[in-house]
């Protein structure tokens, strides 16, 4: 529907061309605006909703009772298993922050979440083979489970937005701040005015998100139309020692989900990139981009986004590093 509409816009009423840099830009923005503003509307809205059932009292104490640890490793598990881009991670993000559950097991989940969801694993797997695809797997999920460990022990948790901060706050004093099942009575809502209010809610972050959406996805259709993929290719090749370091910087302007970037791996792998070397640049890409960080700005503060940045930068590079010596 939304690619129709792009095509009927970009190249019917206003007669661009596909072959132009300018025309595939727009057609870009176009789609992908349409299409994540829809995307997010409606996965906020029913995340909302399923979260009203969720008792956060029951949930945080689940938590505090598991070791740390396997703390970690269930939420960036659980981010493994869902199928969001880390814009539509973020209201995840906030409903456990809402339930105070920890910082680093929280970031332990958005780390995980844009990096895999099970379409991309199919499509890698059809791709690069079964092998390959389970250490991807495994190493994301490392990465979300001990970077969420890390950035916890640092106490980066402070440098959340201040709204946040106090959602949190709320949460422990036993007052709700959304549609959540906190018990009392909130548990004595109809489905009617649990789907209200998770409407009113997925209302109201938007309107906080939207511009920062507009503005992630014009970076990602201006580099989709002008930088042409020579540019990468040519310093992805095996040759490179750098290649690794250059490629997480490559995809850290970019805008894409795990799903969309597979098919340019996929065309980078066949014309001589190292396979470790193109992994680690889907994982900038989905996990660090940008666009993302715009996006993600929203909730944390600059300060933290800087540490983010830099940590996964790093971690991406010896990850990129090892890919190539066991691949």
């Amino acid at each position: 529907m939304f690619l129709k509409f792009a095509d009927w816009f970009v190249y019917g009423i206003l007669g661009l061309s596909a072959e132009t840099s300018f025309g595939e830009a727009l057609h870009f923005f176009m789609y992908d605006v349409l299409k994540i503003l829809f995307l997010l509307f409606s996965i906020i809205s029913v995340i909302s909703f399923l979260r009203s059932y969720i008792d956060n009292e029951k949930l945080k104490h689940f938590i505090e009772k598991q070791p740390k640890f396997l703390a970690h490793l269930f939420a960036s598990f659980f981010g493994a298993i869902t199928p969001f881009c880390s814009c539509s991670s973020i209201p995840v993000f906030i409903g456990f922050t809402e339930a105070s559950v920890p910082f680093g097991v929280s970031m332990s989940f958005l780390i995980t979440s844009p990096m895999i969801n099970e379409i991309a694993i199919l499509v890698l797997a059809g791709i690069i083979g079964w092998k390959i695809t389970v250490i991807y797997i495994a190493t994301g999920i490392a990465i979300g489970t001990f970077g969420g460990m890390i950035m916890e022990k640092f106490g980066w948790g402070k440098y959340l937005q201040d709204y946040l901060l106090k959602l949190g706050t709320k949460a422990d004093n036993g007052s709700c701040c959304c549609s959540c099942s906190c018990g009392g009575e909130e548990e004595k809502l109809t489905t009617k005015e649990r789907i209200k209010d998770a409407f009113i809610y997925a209302k109201d972050l938007m309107k906080k998100i939207w511009l920062f959406v507009l503005l992630g996805v014009g970076v990602g259709a201006f580099l989709h139309g002008y930088v042409p993929q020579e540019f990468f290719i040519k310093y992805m090749g095996n040759n490179n020692f750098f290649a690794v370091p250059l490629a997480v910087l490559a995809g850290i302007p970019l805008y894409a989900d795990a799903t969309t970037i597979i098919p340019i791996a996929q065309v980078l792998i066949d014309k001589g990139a190292a396979i470790g070397t193109v992994l680690v640049f889907m994982m900038a890409i989905v996990a660090l981009s940008l666009p993302e960080m715009i996006i993600i700005s929203r909730v944390m503060k600059k300060e933290l986004i800087i540490r983010f940045v830099i940590f996964m930068f790093i971690t991406f590079t010896i990850v990129g590093y090892f890919y190539n010596l066991v691949l």
